[in-house]
């Protein structure tokens, strides 16, 4: 009997490494493609739907460049197909595996650290930071749980408010599962909000004065976490599909319910743009649009963090045509992107996401206005740009840029909410 409890042990045992072990990105590529013809650009939109053709940066249009990460063997079927269509390509990092690990040492480094501003911070570490600023700070910050996921892990939401506080904004990041340089701002913003209050910051007091803040600093929690435990580069929640079982997930944004599935959006499960079975089907999703309908006409912006790219993204996002009041939201962006340059340099740009890149419906900040009517909706995609520094790193940057991302977005961020105040 001994015997057998020692043996179903140690199969439990190994059975947890097995699960636990990280999938290697050994010799994945990631590739710059650029399309010269509108043909190219269309035949890689229709690539983006498969599951083995990993695009990372927006489809711009004619000579623009679009990063695609591929394994081993879909390198083999796609440069045989770019050459077919005559689209010239080249590698950007021959082996992603190595930014991965590079990105792992540089976290090594403050892993030991309880101060989780700045860095690549877990779940748990993240909804225990809200609930100890609610607990240290009761009369600025109150910590929310506005809905859970699939897998049981809480939407936790920072509302940080003054007695003067009048209208409010609402900021998440990380619908994303593997851009984790998103929540590091998201906490980044908090820290500075908090901190900078309690030190009389007069232009932090200003604005906490005018302002409430509600930041959910992890929309898709699950997706995140498997993004640190098992497969890095993940993008969609967790939630098995009904339908295909061996397809995990749904693409948040491409879940929203206004003009749900109109373009740049997938019906196959095992997409990475996939939009789910239905128009807000997602518990993540859902969680985000109630609490946002509970204060209609409240609400002074709506903002989405994501990267990469170092956009400052209009609506709209499921059409060409453009947004009500676009000369003024493209006025307030410009003062964001100014902001954010007069920092580190770096250099953001402005418009409707489908004008200036593509078709892509679903999305949060469409939401936002078509359904909540909230006229300041943006969505913000943070630091690498598609080339120059950092470029080939794409969502694997090193720890050590996270401050570097939340100190020119928070500039970015106040100086727009400066802008707009009444």
């Amino acid at each position: 009997m001994n015997l057998k409890i020692s043996l179903c042990l140690a199969i439990a045992f190994v059975g947890c490494l097995v699960q636990a072990e990280q999938f290697s990105f050994t010799n994945y590529k990631l590739v710059s493609v650029l399309p010269k013809t509108p043909v190219h650009v269309k035949l890689i939109s229709e690539w983006e739907e498969n599951p083995d053709f990993d695009i990372w940066t927006r489809i711009k249009g004619v000579e623009e460049r679009v990063n695609v990460l591929l394994s081993p063997n879909a390198y083999l079927k796609y440069s045989n197909f770019f050459e077919l269509f005559k689209i010239p390509f080249s590698i950007v990092e021959e082996n992603m595996q190595s930014r991965i690990e590079e990105q792992e040492r540089s976290m090594a480094l403050s892993r030991n650290s309880k101060n989780i501003v700045g860095r690549f911070a877990r779940y748990s570490e993240i909804m225990s930071f809200i609930d100890n600023l609610a607990a240290d700070y009761p009369n600025l910050v109150t910590s929310k749980v506005v809905g859970q996921t699939h897998e049981g892990r809480n939407l936790k939401v920072a509302v940080i408010k003054t007695p003067g506080s009048k209208r409010k904004v609402w900021i998440d990041c990380g619908i994303h599962a593997r851009e984790w340089i998103t929540p590091a701002s998201c906490i980044w913003t908090i820290n500075k909000l908090v901190t900078g209050y309690n030190d009389f910051d007069p232009a932090i007091v200003s604005l906490l004065n005018y302002f409430e803040f509600h930041i959910m600093p992890l929309h898709n929690p699950d997706g995140y976490e498997y993004s640190h435990t098992t497969y890095r580069l993940w993008r969609k929640n967790r939630k098995p599909n009904r339908n295909n079982p061996s397809c995990i997930g749904v693409d948040l944004n491409r879940n929203y319910g206004y003009k749900w599935m109109t373009g740049g959006s997938s019906s196959q499960p095992c997409s990475d743009i996939y939009a789910g079975p239905s128009a807000d089907s997602e518990l993540e999703t859902q969680a985000v649009e109630n609490y946002i309908k509970q204060y209609l006409g409240e609400w002074d912006t709506f903002l989405t963090i994501h990267t990469y790219g170092q956009w400052w993204f209009t609506s709209w996002g499921f059409t060409y045509d453009d947004p009500p009041n676009y000369d003024d939201l493209k006025a307030k962006a410009k003062i964001g992107v100014d902001a954010i340059k007069e920092v580190n340099g770096t250099v953001f740009t402005y418009g409707s996401s489908a004008q200036i890149l593509y078709i892509a419906s679903g999305g949060s900040d469409d939401w936002a206005v078509g359904e909540a009517g909230i006229k300041y909706s943006f969505c913000l995609e943070l630091r690498p740009g598609q080339t120059g520094p950092d470029s080939n790193y794409g969502f694997t940057l090193p720890e050590d840029r996270a401050p570097l991302a939340g100190e020119e977005t928070f500039a970015g961020i106040a100086a727009f909410l400066n802008s707009i105040k009444v």
